[in-house]
């Protein structure tokens, strides 16, 4: 059972088979679970719904093998708007007047760090989606958990890319975000971690812009990096390279385009939005459509693919693996309280639909993260071209292709 907030906002086909999914009769109690994620501007509404159908799937399918203790679960979706305040205040809405239990979701890490003060201040676990700044996690809090990538190690990925092809000179466009900020501030570590004999500037922007291209020429006449990492959420990522295509700055022979976003990966969106700009396009993710999942995962592409005849992109298995990572532990837990459903995601062993959950107790940016999700990162070498068909460069053992160039 699903109950979504201010539904009028939510629309497209993602988001109606999400809700015509045959779901099971509630009937009695049923246990309360919250989900947040942006499903309107200014946020990345074309991401959001995605995520929202990962998490509606996984209540679905334990609701269709019994529930949790004996109970159905009945999620309910909150539109956090991609705006901080909005996320702290529908995440205090579903605490005090729905009642959940825990929750699950989110995009923005920027939402997410208001969010988690607010599961912090009332011992509400919570399992982030996709929000990757470092810091969610590095905040040590007991409630807070996440199945999502993180900065650093895509950092470190992007870096090792860079050294393994010989680049001496990146920048950086990263939205004023701690999402953005953060894996600006992660490649400077990851360079330093990894003895990279990289030189590497940045600067921030605001991700609501349309006019992106002063600093665009700015950095074509006078950084002239050998690789641009936009860390821009769409729309304005698109708008970013759209514009950087059209003066001719990247991609270019000189100047390689990496979306550090992954949304490129949701190739049908992407080749509408960008056209022509798309070709070459580098893009560090947390899934690859070419790589074996678990037999969960399979079975959950599959069904995305049946429902809407293309590759999934990361977020529905990444919202998928934070649900059911709740609700394995709350079965587990015997209760829905607080602090015995912390206990149970810290003693989690769960395979998902990318491999095997387990939350590190480490302290850091480590503590209650999945630190073994994988990470790729993958170049389109056609117009048009199938996620499933971007050649994978990194990591080195699932390989596919080497760096292309115009």
């Amino acid at each position: 059972m699903t109950r979504i907030q201010d539904n009028k906002l939510l629309s497209g086909a993602t988001l109606a088979a999400a809700l015509s999914l045959a779901a099971v009769p509630v009937a009695g109690d049923t246990i309360k679970i919250g989900g947040m994620a942006p499903l309107s501007s200014p946020g990345s509404y074309q991401q959001g719904p995605e995520l929202v159908l990962g998490l509606q799937w996984a209540v679905d399918d334990v609701n269709a093998a019994g529930g949790v203790l004996g109970k159905q679960v009945e999620l309910i979706v909150e539109d956090t708007q991609g705006r901080p305040p909005t996320g702290a205040t529908v995440v205090e809405k579903l605490i005090t007047s729905d009642g959940v239990v825990a929750a699950a979701g989110e995009y923005h890490s920027s939402v997410c760090t208001s969010e988690i003060e607010v599961f912090h201040q009332h011992g509400i676990p919570f399992v982030i989606g996709s929000c990757w700044a470092d810091t969610l996690t590095a905040a040590g809090y007991d409630e807070v958990f996440r199945t999502s990538v993180y900065s650093s190690k895509l950092a470190e990925n992007m870096v090792a890319v860079m050294m393994a092809n010989g680049i001496k000179k990146a920048a950086s466009l990263v939205e004023d975000t701690d999402y953005g900020v953060g894996i600006a501030t992660n490649l400077e570590g990851a360079i330093e971690k990894l003895g990279a004999d990289i030189e590497f500037s940045y600067d921030v922007v605001e991700k609501t812009s349309k006019d992106f291209v002063p600093i665009l020429l700015k950095y074509k006449t006078q950084v002239k990096p050998e690789i641009l990492i936009v860390a821009v959420t769409q729309p304005g990522g698109f708008l970013i390279l759209k514009q950087a295509h059209e003066i001719r700055f990247a991609p270019t022979s000189e100047t390689l385009y990496l979306d550090g976003t992954c949304t490129a990966q949701n190739d049908q969106v992407f080749w509408d939005a960008v056209k022509d700009a798309g070709k070459y396009v580098l893009m560090s993710c947390p899934y690859s459509p070419s790589v074996k999942l678990t037999e969960l995962g399979e079975q959950i592409k599959q069904r995305y693919i049946d429902q809407f005849d293309r590759q999934p992109n990361y977020l529905p298995l990444q919202g998928y693996d934070a649900m059911y990572s709740l609700l394995t532990a709350i079965e587990n837990a015997g209760s829905t309280d607080g602090k015995a459903i912390i206990a149970a995601l810290q003693a989690l062993n769960l395979t998902g639909t990318r491999g095997d959950i387990q939350f590190s107790q480490e302290d850091g940016v480590w503590h209650h993260q999945w630190r073994d999700v994988p990470t790729f990162i993958f170049q389109y070498s056609e117009v048009g071209q199938s996620a499933g068909d971007a050649a994978i460069l990194f990591p080195e053992r699932f390989a596919t292709a080497e760096l292309m160039r115009p």
